[in-house]
C-alpha cells in the first residue's frame, strides 16, 4: 500500500502510522517475551521435581522469569496505550528485577570463584 494512501486512513495522517506501528512493535515483543518466559518456568519445574530447591541457579531462573513476565505485561499494557502502567510502573520493576538478577549472579560467581581458589589451595 503506498504512502500517500496510509497517510488518509480515518483521516488523521500519520498518526494511525505511528500507532499501528507501536501496536505491531508491542505485539511481537509481548510474544517473544512470552515464548523467553516459558523456558525459565520449564527450567524451574524440571528443577524441583529433582529436588534442587536450594541451587543458585533455580533462584537466578526465577528472577529472570519474573523479569520477562513483567516485560510481557508492560507490552500488553503498551498494545492498550496504557502509558501510566506500563511506563510509570512496570518499567521501573522490571529494571529493579533485573538489577537483583544481576547483583545475585555477581555475588555467586564471587562465592563459586572463593569456592574453587580454597579448594586448589
Amino acid at each position: 500500500m503506498p504512502m500517500h494512501k496510509l497517510k488518509n486512513l480515518n483521516g488523521e495522517g500519520n498518526g494511525n502510522l505511528v500507532k499501528l506501528i507501536q501496536f505491531e512493535y508491542h505485539l511481537i515483543d509481548a510474544i517473544f517475551y512470552f515464548a523467553g518466559f516459558t523456558i525459565p518456568i520449564y527450567f524451574i519445574l524440571k528443577s524441583r521435581s529433582k529436588k534442587i530447591e536450594d541451587d543458585i541457579l533455580v533462584k537466578l531462573m526465577m528472577l529472570f522469569a519474573s523479569f520477562m513476565l513483567i516485560q510481557f505485561i508492560y507490552h500488553i499494557a503498551g498494545m492498550l496505550n496504557l502509558k501510566l502502567l506500563s511506563k510509570g510502573i512496570l518499567e521501573p520493576i522490571s529494571a529493579v528485577a533485573l538489577t537483583i538478577f544481576a547483583i545475585i549472579y555477581y555475588f555467586s560467581i564471587k562465592k563459586m570463584k572463593r569456592k574453587e581458589e580454597e579448594a586448589s589451595i
